[in-house]
């Protein structure tokens, strides 16, 4: 660092300065020098983030022609932020994945209910799926079919697991198994559309609906009779899940509901891939139950004299983003009014469009995709991926997380954040003065987003011991989790496969409030106030009224000062990212 040369430093030192210079380099070693040079990275990384909050300008659509509201999740970030791009008169909000319905939750064609909920939650209801009444005869048709179907094949993995039939099974029956197999390594896309179109013979046929309300007089249970939400309990809901988002007024005429999840093959890490608020399931029904709650004309009745008045000519649609092959699916789509046909085909139109870029972006850091692909052909090879038995890195998952933003939307707009910030949407003007909806949020945005994070710290920073190590050799064992080989212990964390990109911080919280505020909502959440001052987690206040920023430091707010005059700017976000596989400065991106 200093450029001494051997020969200067024989001419310089002194025998007891060599001394000491040789003390003090022994002294820094291996352990203290990394913790060092990674406070040094964490201090530079944190200055990148506050002052690209503190430097942005707030930028609002006035009129939104339609709203879309995802998961917190940061890969809903780049979604969002092209979407913004492509449509610049639109809105997007994050909120918790499960949409303020926690339930069990049980599909057509589902044997057994799920929770859907973070797991720091009990639901104390179950929702399920039906088929319309018109057509359950059809739904009976496809359910035999599959029961049929499903005992087939329990029996067959039954009997390959024992000698004699395992015998038959194989010699009978492995030539054709062998296909399917060679299909899906060779050509997984073009196999998994073959799949699709043969699935639909088991799929249902019918339209279907979700069984939100409870009968009059039943009781909660899994029982057929005692499905669903009281009114009230709907009523509820609805007002909290518009309250935490600060969505009380200016209502666009569509407003679009999505949860996520992610397809991949081969994959005991599925779930780590799913809605962490969602229980490590995908979010589809509660993105979808959200949107039936909040058409019900009853639920807006009661919303409208809680002060939260939603125009009759507003309407919601569900849908549900599968993350690993940047998909969009709609739900109910036979109930959208006449009147916002052409409006809604225009806003699928510029979602598919947001869907090619998000999968382009997302391309830049898979090295099997070279950096000239067009739009089109990265939506192709996410979506060969997805569907590729051999692929060991279907997505990267939450890779690279490390920033929290709870405020509104118009703070972090325009700002290119990599896909390494979970955007929580969070309107201070609208809350009271002890921070009631700021506590309600930091109480899922410690333990998820916090744990988030140092599930994936601590599985870079020590795979072998943290994390699990390599995928390649590891075998599911006994259904409860993976080992390498045929003998080892069960792994825990994730695998390097999910991780090898991530850099290791500590998680930066950012919210839009007073530290008095703040204060208070640390003092009623142990857990929170711990993560914060034992340093798991770093905390700054961005104030409600300006740029200002205070960082949480020794248990107290100090003001922060930008060590930048301006960022640097980019017409659009393929421009800032182009041709670029590593992680990237923040940018300011056009001026939508």
């Amino acid at each position: 660092m200093l450029g001494w040369s051997p020969d200067e430093l024989a001419a310089w030192l002194t025998p007891a300065a060599w001394e000491t210079l040789v003390r003090e380099i022994e002294g820094f070693s291996d352990v203290p020098r990394r913790r060092v040079f990674h406070l040094a990275y964490e201090a530079r990384f944190r200055a990148q983030v506050l002052d690209a909050l503190a430097l942005h300008a707030s930028r609002k659509p006035t009129a939104p022609r339609f709203q879309v509201v995802t998961c917190l999740d940061e890969r809903e970030e780049s979604f969002r932020r092209h979407l913004e791009e492509v449509a610049p008169d639109s809105e997007t909000f994050g909120a918790a994945g499960f949409f303020a319905l926690p339930m069990y939750y049980r599909g057509a064609t589902d044997a057994h209910f799920i929770p859907l909920c973070p797991i720091v939650m009990t639901p104390k209801h179950w929702v399920a799926e039906r088929p319309d009444e018109r057509l359950e005869q059809a739904h009976d048709r496809v359910r035999r079919t599959h029961r049929v179907l499903g005992r087939a094949a329990h029996q067959a993995h039954l009997g390959s697991r024992s000698l004699a039939l395992g015998t038959v099974l194989a010699g009978a029956l492995g030539f054709f198994a062998s296909i399917p197999l060679v299909a899906r390594t060779l050509f997984p896309r073009l196999t998994a559309r073959a799949r699709n179109r043969f699935g639909r013979i088991v799929s249902p046929t019918s339209r279907t609906r979700l069984v939100l309300e409870r009968e009059m007089g039943c009781t909660p249970g899994p029982t057929n009779g005692s499905l669903g939400f009281t009114l009230d309990e709907l009523v509820a809901s609805a007002e909290r899940l518009l309250g935490d988002l600060g969505l009380t007024r200016n209502f666009a005429r569509l407003v679009f509901t999505i949860g996520h999840g992610s397809s991949s093959l081969n994959n005991p890490h599925k779930s780590a891939y799913d809605c962490g608020a969602c229980g490590g399931s995908p979010g589809a029904p509660n993105g979808r139950g959200a949107a039936q709650v909040l058409n019900d004309p009853r639920v807006r009745q009661r919303l409208k004299q809680n002060g939260i008045a939603i125009p009759d000519s507003t309407w919601f649609i569900g849908g549900f983003h599968n993350t690993c092959n940047d998909s969009v699916t709609l739900f109910d789509l036979d109930r959208v009014p006449d009147t916002h046909r052409a409006e809604f085909n225009r806003a699928c139109s510029e979602i598919e469009q947001a869907l090619d870029r998000n999968a382009h972006e997302r391309c830049r850091r898979f090295m099997s995709a070279p950096l000239d692909l067009t739009p089109a052909e990265a939506r192709r090879h996410v979506e060969e991926r997805s569907e590729d038995l051999a692929q060991t890195r279907p997505e990267l998952g939450h890779a690279t997380n490390a920033i929290t933003h709870v405020g509104r939307r118009e703070r972090t707009r325009g700002l290119f954040l990599d896909r390494r910030a979970f955007l929580t949407a969070y309107d201070p003007t609208q809350d009271d003065e002890n921070g009631t909806i700021l506590a309600r949020t930091m109480a899922a945005i410690f333990p998820v987003c916090g744990g988030i994070n140092l599930e994936y710290y601590f599985s870079h920073t020590d795979s072998p011991g943290y994390g699990c190590g390599t995928k390649l050799p590891h075998n599911i064992t006994a259904l409860l989790g993976v080992m390498d080989g045929a003998a080892s212990d069960l792994r825990t964390g994730l695998p390097w496969q999910m991780v090898e990109i991530h850099e290791p911080v500590r998680l930066l919280i950012v919210c839009e409030t007073t530290p008095e505020i703040m204060h208070k909502v640390l003092n009623g959440n142990p857990m929170g106030k711990t993560m914060t001052q034992n340093g798991w987690v770093q905390l700054a206040v961005q104030s409600p009224n300006s740029n200002d920023i205070m960082l949480y430091e020794n248990g107290d707010f100090r003001p922060y000062r930008p060590l930048e005059a301006r960022l640097p700017t980019a017409a659009s976000s393929a421009d800032w990212y182009r041709h670029c596989r590593n992680h990237l400065e923040f940018a300011e991106i056009g001026s939508t």
